[in-house]
């Protein structure tokens, strides 16, 4: 005959705080950490770790001040006869690498971009 057992109790769904979540993001993001070792030392799928990043991806988050460096200073005038130069806003992203695009960019498209070489 077999044998049926029945259980019942806790759930094996965890509920994780934002703060948690960011730990174990900001732990996963450091270079030469992969991310199958994280989520075996925290008992999760690497998977949630992926879904954790979406979530807490740069739409719709609240804006932040972040530091500014002026490297070079721009003079207000230029010579008639000289094309104007596009302005190019450099932003270096916390895994290293580095993004330059125009001041006049879209949103959208910068959001994709940086999300793109976040990613990889």
């Amino acid at each position: 005959m077999a044998r049926i057992e029945i259980m019942s109790g806790t759930e094996r769904r965890r509920r994780w705080s934002d703060e948690a979540k960011l730990r174990i993001l900001a732990e996963a993001d450091q270079p030469g950490v992969r991310i199958g070792d994280v989520a075996r030392r925290h008992d999760i799928y690497p998977s949630q770790i992926r879904l954790w990043r979406q979530s807490f991806s740069y739409v719709g988050r609240p804006a932040m001040f972040l530091p500014v460096e002026i490297t070079e200073e721009v003079n207000a005038i230029q010579a008639p006869d000289t094309p104007p130069t596009p302005a190019v806003i450099e932003i270096s992203l916390r895994n290293g690498r580095g993004l330059k695009v125009p001041i006049d960019v879209e949103l959208k498209l910068l959001t994709s971009l940086v999300a793109c070489l976040e990613a990889v």
